[in-house]
């Protein structure tokens, strides 16, 4: 789904904002503090439920209102997303209300490319957990419904937990369900992990030729023991902490080089350009299954170097992704996409308004 039309209302400090006849690039430029980011955000907002910025909604809801409103249309699509500050949303496609956010982010599929972020390699698990379910989530059908029973199952046998005296035979019934659903993923995650690794080496074959990424994955529990008899064998220690110790939900993905663990021994640009590459591959993934990519790229020119910042433009060229881009120096953006001949639109944003140039 490429966006033709965006509408954002009541978000941050934008005003009212109404873009038509929206391109493959483009490209928001103005001062800090403008609003520049704040179209990536309501863009994100729409298609996943959340804000890449922020976790409460009151931060983004302009002060003294109750809800903003993000609407988009495609060719084929209206899709729009009223989220109140309670946290509460109202969700419609083609005039009618659906039930998921699910629902939305399966016609809308968003990528952010933060580079000035190295979160995903630096912050422990949960990060690189969430950018491997991302894929999982586009390109295996099987993997949501999947894992929502995973997730119920889990849900209730956390709560099991906190109850004393424990009731173990309720415990076990849970174990049965989260075990069943937890190998399902576990074997999808693993298939998953090893196409993902072939198409990050040929990406960073162009941003870090010098360095080999091997993509490890962990299980969240012991694959020779498997999962069912670990939740089992678990149980005492589980009530103790009050929490399901080990499952999928505990998987992690390692970056590891040569030399040791991303993490440990790339240097900072190093790390950008490795999250560059990682999520390249996803949307290389992707564009092979026919599905569109809609990439956020945030003040591009500030984090990456002229040649990377040339590579990754022709990359999501060719992989047909649409763009949202902003910058402090649009001339330099505007020169490239000159240069290769690509359909873009440019938009000033000063003070909250959005005008196309």
């Amino acid at each position: 789904m490429l966006l033709q039309k965006l509408r954002i209302e009541r978000l941050r400090n934008l005003q009212a904002v109404a873009l038509s006849e929206l391109q493959p690039f483009n490209v928001f430029y103005g001062q800090n503090g403008s609003g520049k980011t704040s179209i990536l955000e309501a863009i994100h907002l729409l298609a996943t439920g959340r804000s890449f910025r922020t976790y409460t909604p009151k931060h983004y809801i302009q002060h003294h209102q109750a809800d903003t409103l993000v609407f988009a249309q495609s060719h084929d699509y209206r899709i729009g997303l009223q989220k109140m500050s309670s946290g509460e949303q109202i969700m419609r496609v083609n005039g009618d209300a659906v039930a998921t956010q699910g629902q939305l982010a399966k016609l809308l599929p968003v990528q952010v490319i933060e580079p000035q972020s190295t979160d995903i390699i630096d912050d422990g698990a949960k990060p690189r957990r969430q950018l491997l379910d991302w894929l999982m989530f586009h390109v295996e059908p099987d993997f949501y419904p999947i894992w929502q029973n995973y997730s119920r199952a889990l849900k209730q046998r956390n709560a099991l937990l906190k109850i004393y005296p424990a009731p173990k035979p309720q415990i076990s019934i849970w174990n049965q369900v989260l075990a069943q659903e937890g190998e399902r993923i576990h074997v999808l995650r693993e298939i998953i992990v090893e196409r993902w690794q072939d198409d990050v080496k040929q990406e960073l074959q162009h941003l870090l030729p010098d360095v080999n990424i091997e993509l490890e994955y962990y299980a969240g529990f012991s694959t020779e023991l498997g999962l069912a008899a670990q939740l089992e064998q678990d149980v005492s220690k589980d009530l103790e902490r009050r929490t399901t110790q080990h499952g999928v939900h505990r998987a992690d993905l390692r970056l590891k080089t040569a030399m040791g663990y991303a993490d440990d021994v790339l240097s900072r640009g190093q790390k950008k350009l490795l999250i560059v590459a990682l999520k390249l591959a996803q949307i290389t993934m992707l564009n092979r299954l026919n599905k569109e990519t809609v990439v956020l790229l945030d003040d591009l020119t500030a984090e990456l170097d002229a040649q990377a910042q040339q590579r990754l433009i022709s990359r999501l060229h060719q992989l047909g992704s649409q763009v949202f881009l902003t910058t402090l120096d649009q001339q330099s953006v505007q020169s490239f996409l000159d240069t290769q001949d690509m359909a873009y639109q440019l938009y000033q944003v000063k003070f909250g308004q959005v005008s196309p140039v």
